[in-house]
């Protein structure tokens, strides 16, 4: 079955938005403390709209970097800083603080080498679909471009890893469709494979991380969400008082991980793939924005149900700019 790409971007782009909208409310709560606000998640949303009134950086940085793509024809530098310095006069919505401190140097003009943090924080990752789709042709340019623009705020080396990892399931996931559906083992096989061979100590540690997440599919969402909440995670920035519960630390590894096994765990529809991860306890907007990349560019468009398209703000800019990535990817690639 032949999939159609611009559903799929647009899938992708406002998943991004929907996951990050949904889950905002929500960020910094316990998933236990979460599940007592309501006994359906959707109709609390239907009653309650004015508290889903916005995303947030996550999406804001997603559709900049969708820009620089489209203007520059692909990964430029000069484009992306343009864009990302943009941002800031957006102006930011929960910003984290690797990647606003990293921009605001930017923007006075220190060389992105020097403004970069050393954060492994999942600011790189969350923005990072545009480039998932933009190279969804070219594995080994979508590498580059993945770990190029995460350099410029984050240089830790796990930002990076967890940039790759869910681009390149972006990609993978545009070539599949619900109907008939893909193999875990293979996808699995795909983004480990884009982070094997690196000799770095903590891409192999994600490896390892990945490979349990695997053979652990089976667990109940409450149990793996307690299992990798706080997965790659070292003193002094492992949460003590949260050992034991469902709260997904802003740690890259920890939050790529955990969005994945949510997708993965919920697969037979869009909208119960997002409500599971804008609900996961702790960065849930970022988990929603991260997930909602993955079942965005697996669902598509045409499965998103209409009011959860409404939920988000300024959801025709996003539709438009999804378009215009599609028809940039096309001219360079088809």
């Amino acid at each position: 079955m032949e999939t159609n790409l611009l559903d799929k971007f647009q899938g992708c782009l406002l998943g991004v938005a929907i996951g990050d909208t949904l889950g905002h409310p929500f960020e910094g709560k316990l998933r236990s403390k979460i599940y007592t606000y309501f006994d359906d998640f959707e109709e609390f949303v239907k009653k309650n709209k004015y508290i889903f009134r916005t995303y947030t950086d996550d999406t804001q940085l997603t559709l900049h970097l969708s820009e620089a793509l489209i203007k520059g024809n692909g990964f430029n530098l000069d484009y992306i800083i343009r864009e990302f310095v943009n941002w800031l006069d957006d102006p930011p919505i929960g910003p984290g603080y690797g990647c606003i401190s990293s921009i605001r140097k930017l923007k006075y003009g220190v060389k992105w080498e020097q403004a970069a943090s050393n954060s492994g924080g999942n600011g790189t990752t969350m923005r990072i679909a545009p480039i998932g789709l933009f190279y969804n042709k070219d594995i080994k340019a979508l590498k580059t471009a993945a770990i190029k623009s995460s350099i410029i705020t984050h240089s830790h080396p796990a930002a990076s890893a967890g940039a790759i990892v869910i681009a390149r399931a972006i990609a993978f996931l545009l070539e599949k469709t619900p109907e008939i559906g893909f193999s875990t083992e293979e996808f699995f096989d795909v983004i480990i494979n884009s982070i094997s061979n690196s000799q770095d100590d903590i891409w192999e540690e994600f490896i390892e991380i990945l490979n349990k997440l695997k053979i652990n599919l089976d667990m109940p969402i409450e149990s793996g969400l307690i299992k990798f909440s706080q997965a790659g995670v070292k003193s002094p920035y492992f949460i003590e008082q949260y050992l034991g519960q469902a709260f997904v630390h802003p740690y890259t590894i920890s939050t790529v991980v955990c969005s994945i096994f949510i997708f993965l765990k919920r697969l037979s529809s869009f909208k119960e793939c997002i409500f599971e991860l804008a609900t996961a306890g702790g960065d849930s907007d970022t988990v929603g924005a991260i997930g909602g990349s993955l079942a965005g560019a697996y669902f598509g468009l045409q499965k998103i149900p209409l009011d959860l398209i409404k939920v988000v703000k300024k959801n025709n800019k996003i539709m438009k700019t999804s378009e215009l990535l599609y028809n940039a990817f096309r001219k360079r690639f088809i």
